[in-house]
């Protein structure tokens, strides 16, 4: 965990009162920690973890491959917060549906391909409203 956002070895996550609010489970050495601070993941483990999770969304591997080598820690961030909103908002399906699934939210394109454009930030932030800010 870090609270330093911009150190270039970790990525940040969410706040642990985010995580509270989500109902997602802090781990346990953290628990005592305050809301505003940051959970964070080595840079080379959230791009294995990163890695992981398009294969669950079904991307293809070339895709996975050219998405990877050179993410900004930005997009790899949202990505894994993408991942982890979208297990909260819609707990009984498969995250790859909404993946691949055209949405009016990103004019027409699927949530991969408005990911693919540089858009994850967008994408998570209009997850983050979805989940954190009442839209559901």
């Amino acid at each position: 965990m870090t609270n330093e956002t911009n150190d270039t070895n970790f990525i940040a996550l969410l706040t642990l009162g985010d995580m509270r609010l989500l109902n997602i489970k802090v781990p346990e050495h953290l628990a005592d920690n305050p809301d505003d601070a940051v959970l964070g993941l080595l840079r080379s483990a959230a791009l294995i973890l990163a890695e992981r999770i398009l294969n669950i969304w079904e991307v293809p591997q070339e895709d996975i491959e050219a998405f990877l080598v050179n993410i900004a820690d930005e997009a790899l961030s949202s990505l894994l917060v993408i991942h982890q909103l979208l297990l909260v908002l819609f707990p009984r399906n498969e995250p790859s549906k909404y993946i691949h699934t055209n949405n009016k939210n990103y004019d027409g394109r699927t949530t991969w391909q408005a990911i693919q454009d540089g858009e994850s930030l967008k994408v998570r932030k209009y997850l983050e409203h979805k989940s954190l800010g009442g839209g559901w």
